[in-house]
């Protein structure tokens, strides 16, 4: 996982592995934002249940449940996006 701590550490590793000189170090946080932005990351936190899920078993589940939901009418399936498999 990327977060804004993680890449603070990086950089430091980084400017002292090329010999930045510290007039041109990075200073602040204020580059971090840009940076994700420019490298589409992005920081997610997990709580409580959430950070406890087999995001593996999650993905095969909606897999079984996609197979098993053609046997329905498309009238029968409306109810399935609130699961947020989105697997119609």
């Amino acid at each position: 996982m990327v977060n804004g701590p993680m890449l603070k550490a990086k950089q430091c590793k980084f400017e002292e592995q090329f010999d930045v000189p510290e007039s041109e170090c990075l200073s602040g946080d204020g580059w971090i934002l840009p940076f994700c932005k420019a490298y589409g990351l992005k920081e997610c936190h997990w709580h409580g249940e959430a950070g406890s899920v087999d995001l593996q078993a999650v993905e095969e589940e909606c897999k079984q449940l996609g197979m098993a939901m053609v046997t329905y009418p498309p009238k029968n399936r409306w109810n399935l996006d609130e699961s947020s498999c989105f697997v119609l």
